[in-house]
This record gives structure tokens, C-alpha cells and sequence, in this order.
């Protein structure tokens, strides 16, 4: 008798490992953190009035060319 119930038990237990247990996300989430893309440099754009380089970001943009500032973008 007290083998039967033990064996039942082992059972219940196996049940609940396969369809109950919830997956371990720590290492889901170490994994995640290890392929974080890194910060990439600044983008150099060229002026096309004067040809000096100026940041992507610090860029003015006009008919889909970059400048470097409002003067050779001819902007007031």
C-alpha cells in the first residue's frame, strides 16, 4: 500500500514538472542582456555647399541634402 502511494505521488510530481512548472527566465533574461546591440558612433555627413563633415543628428536637412548650418542650407 505505502508503495502504491508513493508511486502515485512520483507521478503527480512528474505531471506537474512537465505541464506546471514555469520556465526558469533568468536564463532567457542573461541571454537577452548579452546581445544588446552596442551604441553605434555618429554618422559624419557632408556638407554639400562647403564640404565639411557635420553629425547625422546635428545635420540640417533640406530637399533630402545635408548642411551643416542655415547659412549654407540657405535658410533664414
Amino acid at each position: 500500500m505505502l508503495f502504491k502511494a508513493l508511486a502515485l505521488a512520483a507521478i503527480f510530481f512528474i505531471i506537474y514538472i512537465v505541464f506546471f512548472k514555469k520556465p526558469n527566465t533568468t536564463i532567457k533574461t542573461k541571454r537577452k542582456e548579452k546581445k544588446k546591440p552596442q551604441p553605434k558612433g555618429d554618422i559624419m555627413m557632408e556638407c554639400q555647399q562647403c564640404q565639411t563633415f557635420v553629425s547625422e543628428d546635428d545635420a540640417i536637412i533640406k530637399d533630402g541634402k545635408f548642411y551643416c548650418s542655415k547659412q549654407c542650407a540657405q535658410l533664414r
